[in-house]
C-alpha cells in the first residue's frame, strides 16, 4: 500500500480471512480497537503493519488511543 492509496476505500485481500477477521473484532469494543491491540494483533498474526490499516477498514473497526496520535 502506497501513502496514495492509504485513504482508498481498502479492498479485501486473500489473506483477510472470516476466522482472521473475527479474532480481531473480537478485541474490539463498541466497534474500536486500541493502537497498542492492533499493533499486537498484527506482531501474533505476521501481518505487515501497513497491511493493518487496510485490515482494520475492511474489518470496519476503528482505532483509539493511537500512540503516534494518527488516528
Amino acid at each position: 500500500m502506497t501513502r496514495a492509496d492509504m485513504f482508498v476505500n481498502p479492498k479485501r485481500e486473500d489473506w483477510m480471512t472470516a476466522e482472521l477477521e473475527a479474532k480481531l473484532k473480537s478485541l474490539a469494543k463498541d466497534g474500536k480497537i486500541t493502537c497498542y491491540q492492533s499493533q499486537k494483533f498484527a506482531q501474533d498474526n505476521k501481518i505487515q503493519m501497513n497491511k493493518m490499516k487496510a485490515f482494520l477498514d475492511v474489518a470496519g473497526l476503528k482505532v483509539q488511543n493511537c500512540q503516534l496520535g494518527c488516528f
